[in-house]
């Protein structure tokens, strides 16, 4: 925080000129030449007023708002000159705004009141740069635009002296009674001479008042970022950070590894440390050692007025979500091609599954029934038309369309997922069982977007089943009331007698990027790709799981 020294200072001295001591003796000389009382008696006034505002000057510092330094005005005014108001004004954007007033919170002329620069006598003030003394407001025969408004408040006589800061007006002090011939001219210039330090002690004030609005904002600024942002010195000491809570817990200066352990301990290899070197900024990425966190460190060099290297702003991002939505988008286009790839491949294999379906159908029609190559054929036709049916399920799976919604039957989705995936289920050893209820009405709904559904809930009941001798898995259909809606919804159920999942993890199934399975079993997406295409079906996915007694995944979409 900037401290009153550092803003321009008064020379106390110079408050009162010898000239105008000597214009104050002259005049009292003129006067009276044979009343050496009258002299010692103003010169005495003039001396006390002179220091009356060199306490004044003293006492306001620039952290003092105007109604705080008008106080410290009025406290030691009253002892030399009678006033019963007392206002402060300042030029802001070309207006002149009453700041602060004594007594408060008058009926007129408050606090935020604009003064007219038109025939207004505080703008007289300040377009002659000097003070401008009414002796008898109500009876002046130049009358002035606020004047009806100073009678309101009973206001008789006045000296309006500008603040002058280096030879520019920036406001308009103000000393008025409530008695006509108040004030002389030796008054007005003992007021301006207060307003010229009343001038200066207010310029600071702004100044200090701009230097803290840009620290705080600066501040402000510095906290709003989300990700560590910290200032550290040559020794790698934290000076200050975003999150001050890591610094000022500290008795003692904690270095940055071991507040903020980005690279955990791979220090060696921070940019900083390169930066330091090199006095340019430097860049790099690290994986946490022990959390596998992913962080983009940037280390920017500071340097004082006099071109030295005093510290280092270090700006620590936490990469890790971003790294994996890569991850996904890479594995998204292999997928992809691979996509393209099966559906070119299924196209070619239905050609030659075309012949040897109808060959076999051919065949067939000239064969009897005791022939002993009967069985045979049947089974090649069977297997064919079998093989056709995956491939053209395979075909409408990959396909890529705009998803349209169209009447749906949920047993066709869970027949064609598990054309799909019942023979790699299978070939580990796990039963599938089916209970599907008949004539469940149709639905509007997408059937490749369902089938993903489904052939996500399956495969994740393998993945839960691997190891297990006597894995079982059970896919079933219903129709019911919904107790939590109350409307008729389609169920579709998948259970198994699988490992379970544990309550720390069940909350958080359905978060992109959460996964239990080893890096090479699973994204991580599966569920909250699901559970969005459940959502835009106007339905939802229901869990019930435990350690050791399996789980069970609903699908359920209303009618």
């Amino acid at each position: 925080m900037a401290s009153e020294s550092e803003f321009p200072a008064i020379d106390k001295d110079k408050i009162q000129t010898s000239a105008q001591i000597k214009d104050v003796i002259g005049g009292l000389c003129d006067r009276d030449m044979g009343n050496g009382e009258d002299v010692i008696e103003e010169l005495t006034r003039q001396n006390t007023r002179m220091s009356i505002i060199q306490q004044i000057v003293k006492r306001i510092n620039v952290e003092m708002s105007y109604e705080d330094i008008l106080d410290e005005v009025s406290a030691a005014l009253h002892k030399v000159l009678p006033y019963d108001l007392l206002s402060c004004s300042l030029i802001e954007k070309g207006q002149l705004i009453i700041k602060a007033t004594l007594p408060k919170d008058p009926i007129v002329l408050g606090v935020g009141w604009v003064l007219d620069n038109n025939n207004s006598a505080p703008w007289k003030a300040v377009r002659d740069k000097r003070c401008y003394l009414r002796q008898d407001i109500w009876h002046d025969p130049h009358k002035r635009l606020e004047d009806d408004a100073v009678r309101q408040i009973g206001i008789k006589s006045g000296i309006m002296a500008p603040l002058l800061f280096n030879n520019e007006v920036i406001g308009v002090l103000i000393c008025a009674s409530e008695e006509p011939f108040s004030y002389r001219e030796n008054d007005c210039i003992f007021v301006q001479q207060l307003a010229d330090a009343m001038a200066v002690c207010i310029n600071n004030t702004r100044l200090f008042a701009e230097v803290l609005k840009s620290k705080r904002e600066w501040e402000e600024t510095f906290k709003a970022v989300p990700d560590r942002l910290f200032l550290i010195d040559l020794f790698y000491n934290v000076l200050r950070s975003n999150n001050q809570d890591y610094v000022k817990k500290a008795d003692n200066d904690l270095k940055c590894y071991e507040i903020f352990t980005c690279c955990g301990d791979q220090c060696h290899l921070c940019p900083t440390m390169e930066a330091f070197r090199t006095g340019q900024a430097s860049i790099g990425e690290f994986t946490h050692t022990y959390t596998k966190n992913i962080y983009t460190i940037s280390a920017y060099p500071v340097y004082n007025e006099k071109n030295e290297l005093y510290g280092m702003t270090v700006y620590v991002q936490d990469v890790t979500d971003k790294r994996k939505m890569e991850t996904q988008l890479f594995q998204s286009g292999k997928l992809a091609a691979l996509g393209e790839m099966a559906a070119g491949v299924a196209h070619e294999l239905n050609s030659p599954l075309t012949a040897i379906i109808g060959n076999a159908s051919l065949i067939l029609r000239s064969t009897s029934t005791d022939d002993k190559y009967l069985k045979l054929l049947e089974n090649i036709k069977s297997c064919g038309q079998r093989s056709k049916h995956i491939i053209q399920n395979l075909l409408t799976f990959s396909r890529q369309n705009n998803y349209k919604f169209e009447q749906v039957s949920i047993n066709e989705v869970v027949e064609g997922s598990l054309s799909l995936v019942s023979y790699q289920i299978e070939k580990d050893k796990i039963a599938i069982s089916k209970y599907l209820m008949p004539r469940i009405p149709l639905f509007q709904g997408n059937k490749q977007q369902l089938e993903q559904v489904i052939i996500n809930f399956l495969l994740n009941a393998r993945d839960a089943l691997e190891g297990l001798v006597d894995g079982r898995i059970e896919i079933s259909t219903d129709m019911r009331a919904d107790a939590e809606t109350g409307c008729t919804v389609v169920e579709t159920k998948v259970a198994d007698n699988g490992m379970g999942i544990s309550e720390s993890s069940i909350g958080q199934i359905f978060t992109p990027f959460f996964t239990t399975k080893e890096k090479t079993r699973g994204t991580g997406l599966g569920l909250s790709v699901s559970l969005g295409i459940a959502q835009t079906h106007g339905g939802r996915i229901d869990v019930s799981s435990g350690v050791g007694r399996g789980s069970i995944f609903s699908l359920i979409i209303p009618l």
